[in-house]
């Protein structure tokens, strides 16, 4: 019986270090992002996580590095519109993030903050502020963005990611976390070896999805600069949308969604800049869901008025119809605009908190509890437990 088990735990042992010499070669093949390196969804295809979302999931933890940081939240407008290394430049107060998912509607954006503020330490969230692009395509109805089966939970990017290897499990009300926060960078390391095969599978696998699903290849800088918006293009991108708003009204939920998400960043003491970005004006013309979402966030902005840390740019002049490369999309060389046009008010933004943080630091966290106690909720809450969050 002793020998089984010598010869058991020597077996266990040599496998464990196997294991680790093969964590440790994938870490050599595939490094993961450095933590000095800037958080950066836009970077995912550069690294072992490949997508977007799992970036998003599995490295979060490098957004909570110490000091004031400026964090983009929104879809892929904001992902592309605003470059880290670009925006870093114009906002030197503060270490830009770029948080946004492409194809999020709210509740995914909603999703992604919560995520975003708890990788924040606490005292760091006062010297935080959230850039959040907005436009009409942000606000779809739940059930349209992200169908599922009937009876089954919702699940939108995120949750997949969440799910995906277990350190989240699924509950009537959303994810729930299975590993603490603070472990899960060191989970990530352990499952490498994992990850890093699902990379190579995707790139090796990538040519015949795309011949598959019938994907056409992506557009080069040039050819988007390019580009001019035909009569056809003009009829499929508006026809497109037009499934996803059948009503010919965006989804209210949504905006309650984005109140709470507005309401819950003010009571962590966190900052928000709302930018309301410009669509071609061919396309807006075309739509009568851009007006409806026009006047619900003049309104939603108008309750928001009297809080100075809470703000508003309005990039909607910026409709030149020749400075897009679709509906939605900045041409390459117009992405230095929306950076320069967001620049001015946002460092304002980040010298009003640092002006508010040379305030007596009990005043600031009775501001935050008061704030807390009006939104219903603690001020570290788990992702889900802000009302409006899921259907």
């Amino acid at each position: 019986m002793k020998i089984l088990l010598s010869a058991g735990l020597r077996l266990f042992v040599m496998c464990l270090a196997l294991y680790a010499l093969l964590v440790a070669i994938t870490l050599v093949l595939f490094p993961l992002p450095g933590r000095s390196a800037p958080f950066d969804t836009a970077s995912a295809g550069a690294t072992v996580f490949q997508t977007e979302a799992k970036y998003f999931v599995m490295n979060r933890a490098a957004i909570g590095t110490p000091g004031k940081h400026v964090v983009f939240l929104g879809a892929s407008n904001t992902v592309g519109g605003f470059p880290v290394a670009l925006t870093q430049a114009q906002l030197p107060d503060a270490v830009v993030s770029n948080a946004a998912l492409s194809g999020s509607n709210l509740t995914q954006i909603h999703e992604a903050f919560q995520l975003t503020r708890r990788a924040i330490k606490p005292a760091d969230r006062a010297h935080t502020v959230y850039v959040i692009g907005l436009w009409y395509g942000l606000f779809v109805n739940d059930r349209l963005h992200w169908p599922h089966v009937q009876g089954q939970p919702q699940q939108t990017a995120i949750d997949t990611e969440l799910y995906r290897y277990d350190f989240y499990r699924r509950a009537a009300g959303g994810p729930v976390a299975v590993l603490p926060e603070k472990l899960i960078p060191f989970a990530t390391i352990a499952i490498y070896p994992v990850i890093a095969l699902e990379k190579i599978v995707r790139v090796v696998t990538g040519p015949v999805r795309e011949a598959w699903l019938g994907a056409q290849p992506g557009r080069t800088d040039q050819q988007r600069d390019e580009y001019v918006a035909s009569a056809q293009d003009m009829h499929d991108e508006t026809a497109y949308w037009h499934t996803f708003f059948p009503s010919g009204a965006v989804d209210a939920q949504q905006f309650a969604v984005l109140d709470a998400l507005v309401t819950q960043a003010r009571a962590d003491g966190s900052a928000v800049v709302l930018v309301n970005l410009p669509i071609p004006a061919w396309h807006s013309a075309a739509v009568s869901y851009d007006g409806d979402y026009q006047t619900r966030l003049h309104a939603l902005i108008a309750r928001h008025a009297g809080d100075p840390l809470v703000s508003t740019v309005s990039m909607r002049d910026m409709n030149t119809d020749s400075w897009f490369c679709d509906e939605v999309h900045p041409k390459p060389h117009i992405i230095p605009l929306w950076v320069s046009r967001i620049a001015a008010p946002v460092n304002a933004v980040v010298a009003r908190v640092d002006e508010r943080a040379s305030a007596p630091a009990a005043q600031t966290h009775q501001a935050a509890a008061g704030a807390a106690r009006r939104l219903g909720t603690h001020t570290d809450v788990a992702i889900v437990d802000v009302a409006g969050a899921k259907p």
